[in-house]
């Protein structure tokens, strides 16, 4: 959620702005010219204000929006993954696991499903595109699904 901070600084740049829309409406014919511009001036700084707060906050929301959806595909992600040695993979029907190796730090701490590639300083080595976490190949191999009469382990 925003800071409070930002949002009472939303308000009170309105506030401000409402302040001096107030004064000019309110103000006799005999208010300076000068010392109207002034407050026309003032009235447009407290609006660009108003203006940049309410477009970070409108980022803050969309930041946290995404974070919430990527957070909601992990739940959902969460019992079709399994872990097998360094890696976690997706389950196939019978729960084993089958297909690309996906990071187990990225998934552990942020719950986000990051294929491991292998590294290009070594093929035996596979490495996180995203935190650069580095795994030994034969941990972290791709598991061919097996076919329905065949027993698992002999891909």
């Amino acid at each position: 959620m925003p800071d409070i901070s930002a949002i009472s600084a939303v308000l009170g740049s309105l506030k401000t702005a409402t302040d001096i829309a107030k004064f000019i409406r309110e103000s006799d014919v005999s208010i300076e010219r000068a010392e109207l511009k002034l407050k026309i001036a003032d009235l447009f700084s407290a609006l660009a204000d108003v203006k940049m707060e309410l477009v970070e906050l409108q980022d803050t929301f969309a930041a946290k929006e995404q974070r919430i959806r990527e957070l909601e595909e992990a739940f959902q992600a969460k019992g079709s993954f399994v872990r097998r040695y360094d890696a976690y993979y997706r389950a196939d029907a019978e729960g084993n696991p089958v297909g690309v190796p996906f990071c187990l730090s990225c998934w552990e701490k942020d719950h986000r499903q990051r294929q491991l590639v292998t590294d290009a300083g070594g093929y035996r080595k596979r490495i996180c595109t995203s935190c650069g976490h580095r795994y030994d190949g034969n941990l972290a191999r791709e598991i061919p699904q097996t076919k329905p009469n065949e027993p698992a382990g002999t891909a």
